[in-house]
């Protein structure tokens, strides 16, 4: 089978319109990302963390 890299050209260059494009849909991803792990795994960390000092502030008195 053959490469189908091999075919594209070395030469040519994008246009920068492109790239600034292709940056941002990567900076939009990272968002997301970067936002479902705050609120899917952060958060509830530390609101049980809290409930759970809480509960052994209230076990100490």
């Amino acid at each position: 089978m053959e490469n189908p890299f091999k075919k594209v050209i070395h030469n040519e260059k994008l246009p920068d319109i492109i790239k600034e494009r292709v940056m941002s849909d990567i900076d939009i991803v990272k968002l997301a990302l970067d936002f479902t792990d705050l609120m899917v795994i952060k958060y509830p960390d530390a609101a049980a963390d809290f409930l759970k000092k809480e509960e052994d502030n209230d076990l100490d008195d």
